[in-house]
């Protein structure tokens, strides 16, 4: 396997031609936010919370999906990457049915430390309020979307 040097935050990194920029950054200790990404699941982008910068490059690109080459450099941390990951949370929570008082997950919740992390403290987005139902069609299991 080829081993590949690039520049995250600075700082620089050694990995393995097949891994993403997420791997890399979190071998090498750097934080960066996601949601969609678990262990033993195979990656597809799709919270999109995971952007970054890449020289040379206009749009951002999900770190979980890029594949690292030699001589990137990357920022994880930026004022534009900031406004998109505060964005998108308070996307996810104009969207969904998050009332965290009375949620029993409230104070150990992925979605709520990253809006702490993301600085939110308000959604300046219109609540949606979706209408939907309890899937209780399993005899073992119940599914509140």
């Amino acid at each position: 396997m080829t081993v590949k040097t690039l520049t995250i935050d600075g700082q620089m990194v050694s990995a393995h031609e097949h891994n993403t920029l997420l791997e890399a950054a979190q071998e090498s200790g750097i934080h960066i936010p996601t949601l969609c990404h678990l262990d033993g699941v195979g990656d597809v982008g799709a919270c999109r919370l995971c952007l970054v910068e890449i020289a040379g490059i206009n749009k951002l690109l999900p770190a979980c999906v890029t594949k690292v080459s030699e001589g990137m450099e990357v920022t994880t941390k930026s004022d534009r990457l900031q406004r998109y990951r505060r964005t998108i949370i308070e996307m996810l929570f104009a969207e969904g049915n998050h009332i965290c008082s009375v949620c029993v997950a409230n104070g150990n919740c992925e979605l709520q430390d990253l809006a702490i992390e993301m600085g939110m403290d308000h959604v300046r987005l219109a609540y949606q309020f979706p209408q939907r139902s309890v899937d209780t069609s399993h005899e073992r299991f119940a599914i509140d979307h």
